[in-house]
């Protein structure tokens, strides 16, 4: 009960944050409205395409959550607020699931929200969109885990400088924008071997149906998510005992 009151004082500081939310939600459905009409209308290739540019700006979405989330994070250490919360009988799982619970609601919000969007500009309705979702919630787990990451390793205004870089990874790694395949060389190879790539190409292959590769997708993005996460709890456990 402690935790779920906790999420819920989270969730509510997120919600409140007009600036993160238009960040977040309204921001790459605006994107996935000019590429998706651009793609139409003078055919810039078939990354834009609805059925392939949808699930990957659900994953450019997915690092604006962590970045705000380590704002919030990285706030509440400022402030203080959890320096007296420590002496509160709540444990470090209590705080962790407290931060992870209103990012994965939002997450959630952000992935069928996107889909509506995708839908209104052309996506095919089919039963592989359900097919994808606990694939996407998989791969939002890994973007929380970053986010409180950066909130138990970085001061406030450090986020909003890494959480920008960060961003820029995913789409530029992960192949938002163009192949990976159309650059090449360290490029590609560096893509590949982060898990940003296999993040897109697991959204897209499930929502079409393929499922080539789908488990190595699967397990490369589990394995950045246990080491992430892993990291952050010795950080945030860290930062109790400071």
């Amino acid at each position: 009960m402690k935790t779920i009151i906790f999420a819920r004082r989270n969730l509510k500081e997120m919600l409140n944050d007009i600036l993160s939310l238009f960040f977040m939600i309204v921001l790459p459905a605006f994107l996935l409205v000019l590429m998706v009409t651009l793609n139409k209308n003078i055919g810039l290739n078939e990354t834009f395409a609805v059925e392939n540019f949808v699930p990957s700006i659900i994953i450019f979405s997915f690092p604006f959550s962590a970045m705000f989330s380590g704002v919030l994070v990285s706030r509440d250490r400022s402030n203080s607020f959890l320096a007296r919360l420590f002496v509160s009988p709540l444990k470090a799982h209590h705080y962790i699931v407290g931060y992870m619970l209103p990012l994965l609601i939002i997450s959630f919000i952000q992935i069928i929200f996107l889909y509506i969007v995708g839908i209104i500009l052309g996506l095919k309705i089919s039963i592989y969109i359900i097919v994808s979702l606990p694939f996407l919630v998989l791969i939002s787990f890994l973007f929380v885990n970053v986010g409180l990451l950066f909130g138990s390793t970085l001061k406030e205004q450090q986020v909003g400088g890494v959480g920008s870089i960060f961003i820029q990874f995913v789409a530029f790694l992960g192949g938002v924008w163009f192949p990976l395949e159309i650059v090449g060389g360290a490029f590609e190879i560096a893509g590949k071997i982060l898990p940003f790539y296999h993040c897109i190409q697991l959204a897209q292959k499930t929502l079409a149906g393929n499922f080539q590769n789908v488990l190595l997708h699967t397990a490369i993005i589990i394995g950045y998510t246990i080491l992430v996460a892993l990291l952050a709890i010795f950080s945030f456990k860290k930062k109790m005992i400071e």
